[in-house]
């Protein structure tokens, strides 16, 4: 079928396709579809515009000048919404994310100085397209110097992109028409190819660009940074070996009894960390908790909240989570009212425990009984330093290893992107020692000391049934640490409780591999020497419905600013982040 409809799509000028959209200039349809495709998105209506050129559907200049128009009355319209939404007369939620920490006096005095390089430079700069338009419109800029600045800027821009999608496309198209069999999908493979290179373009433009393009370039290279789905399959091989060998599919989910199928998924953080002794040691303890189900009142969960924020700061988290998400650090009642009302899980609130973070992976050998610490990693939030010169945004994407994980940080920071550090100021990026919310993981095992050893044997001396997970601790410091003093535990997690100084950058991914599997090997013996003893590990089907329930579970995940700067009130530092760094052209 597709086949024939790109026969009949590529006869003569007198067939009725030609006749509906037009050869050349001569058709009105398929102009008017790309003008009104830029309403939907810029970027793929000019990628279809090029490709259409290059397939003689459309000339380039009729293209061109659809394009053209469509994306200069949206940018027209972007304006009118940020001039509507300050004045209450359009609450459009979409518009007041975009103008979250708006500063209007800042704005105001940076386009009074250099509004019209700050419009035209974006046009050129993708992602700072939409919050100038906003910003243009909300200190009511004049609308007919706007127009006039985005009108030059789309004249010299848009025929770029078509013209860069046309050659790419007709590429893709001369060498498919030499394949008649597969000519069905030259149309949207071109697409695809002329995207990518427009993306690409497009991001090469501006230093702003090519520093993205160099932080994706990094998560390729650096497997530390690449999806599960490209890590774990040989753990999965070995997991599927071993299950043959012990004659059950999920034999690693009896590696601990006192936890539902071990910790694969959707345990509470609660109930796991009531198994634990609640008195305060000078070796491990757990760091003090409360529960907040949801189904108590708001005040009354908020009363709890505001214990723990008497000594300063605290932690809230969903009792169900995975990978730090929801997980938020609270500085004041308002915070905390808010995290609260988002969150529609049951919670925990705890002390915040100030200190170097780490993460233990700890066993109990099935055949001495005896603990063992396997893996040891220190987790290193990230930070950066203020040169009094550039702002944040800047920071984030100069450094190397922020750059990385640059969408996080600038989505979470995205507030206060045009902020100045002043020089020597640490800027903390996160709070959390979580490897996907950019925290960094060091290879500590060399602090796993006889002390540790047996301060972590005192602590589960009388904790029957946890018997393999990893600890996720803060101490004083590393030295605290290795003597096994002053650790407080902030959760436990079960078997998906990873070795987490394989994330180590740096460390050869082969020997991250074998880490993995002898991790998850030590959770099947163990799992196996428990049903051993009577405890059943989940079946085929059980497996399943866990994973599922973890994959349809919906996600909360809550990311305030964290403190440490404020919007600049400077108009000449605002002018000079967006439109004065010669790096940015």
């Amino acid at each position: 079928m597709l086949r024939t409809l790109f026969s009949i799509s590529r006869q003569a000028p007198e067939g009725w396709l030609a006749k509906l959209f037009g050869a050349g200039s001569a058709g009105v349809w398929l102009p008017g579809s790309l003008f009104v495709g830029t309403f939907l998105t810029e970027d793929l209506s000019c990628v279809a515009a090029g490709v259409f050129t290059a397939e003689g559907r459309i000339d380039f200049v009729t293209a061109s000048a659809a394009c053209a128009l469509g994306i200069w009355l949206g940018d027209i319209g972007l304006y009118l919404i940020g001039w509507l939404t300050t004045r209450g007369l359009l609450r459009w939620g979409w518009a007041r994310r975009r103008m979250e920490g708006l500063s209007k006096g800042s704005w105001r005095r940076a386009f009074d100085d250099h509004g019209g390089k700050i419009l035209f430079a974006s046009r050129f700069l993708p992602g700072t397209r939409v919050p100038s338009y906003l910003a243009a419109g909300a200190i009511a800029w004049p609308l007919w110097r706007f127009a006039t600045v985005l009108g030059i800027a789309v004249v010299i821009w848009t025929p770029l992109l078509v013209g860069a999608s046309a050659v790419s496309g007709k590429a893709v198209l001369d060498v498919l028409e030499r394949w008649g069999t597969y000519a069905w999908f030259a149309v949207p493979l071109a697409l695809l190819v002329a995207w990518t290179v427009l993306r690409t373009i497009t991001l090469l433009v501006s230093w702003r660009g090519r520093r993205l393009l160099y932080g994706r370039w990094l998560r390729l290279r650096r497997w530390e940074h690449w999806p599960p789905v490209l890590v774990f399959p040989p753990v999965v091989l070995d997991l599927l070996r071993l299950a043959f060998v012990h004659r059950t599919p999920a034999v690693f989910t009896a590696c601990n009894r006192a936890i539902p199928f071990g910790g694969l998924f959707g345990e509470s953080k609660g109930d796991i960390l009531d198994l634990f002794p609640a008195e305060p040691s000078d070796g491990v303890s757990v760091a003090r908790y409360r529960r907040l189900p949801l189904a108590q009142d708001l005040e009354a969960r908020l009363a709890v909240v505001r214990e723990f924020l008497v000594a300063g700061r605290c932690v809230l988290k969903p009792d169900q989570g995975e990978r730090g998400a929801g997980v938020a650090v609270i500085a004041d009642e308002g915070q905390a009212r808010a995290w609260l009302r988002a969150c529609p899980y049951d919670a925990i609130v705890q002390e915040f425990v100030a200190g170097a973070e780490f993460g233990v992976a700890w066993c109990r050998n099935p055949k001495t009984g005896r603990g063992e610490i396997h893996s040891l990693a220190h987790k290193v939030l990230p930070e950066l330093v203020g040169d009094g010169e550039r702002n944040l945004e800047e920071l984030i994407l100069a450094d190397d290893r922020a750059v990385a994980m640059a969408r996080l940080h600038l989505r979470t920071h995205a507030g206060r992107l045009a902020w100045v550090p002043a020089k020597g100021e640490r800027v903390p990026l996160g709070q959390l020692g979580t490897h996907a919310r950019g925290a960094t993981f060091y290879d500590a095992r060399a602090l796993a000391s006889p002390e540790l050893h047996a301060a972590f044997e005192r602590f589960l001396r009388d904790v029957p049934g946890v018997d393999f997970g990893r600890f996720d601790v803060r101490a004083p410091d590393a030295e605290a640490l290795r003597a096994g003093r002053s650790v407080r535990v902030l959760e436990f997690n079960g078997v998906t409780g990873e070795a987490a100084h394989v994330y180590q950058p740096g460390y050869p991914w082969h020997r991250g591999v074998a880490d993995m599997i002898a991790h998850m090997r030590r959770a099947c013996a163990i799992g196996a020497a428990n049903r051993r003893q009577g405890h059943r590990p989940a079946t085929l089907r059980q497996l399943l419905a866990v994973l599922v329930s973890a994959w349809r579970r919906p996600g909360f995940d809550y990311r305030p600013t964290v403190a440490g700067g404020a919007e600049p009130e400077s108009g000449e530092r605002v002018s000079r982040a967006l439109s004065h760094d010669p790096r940015r052209a």
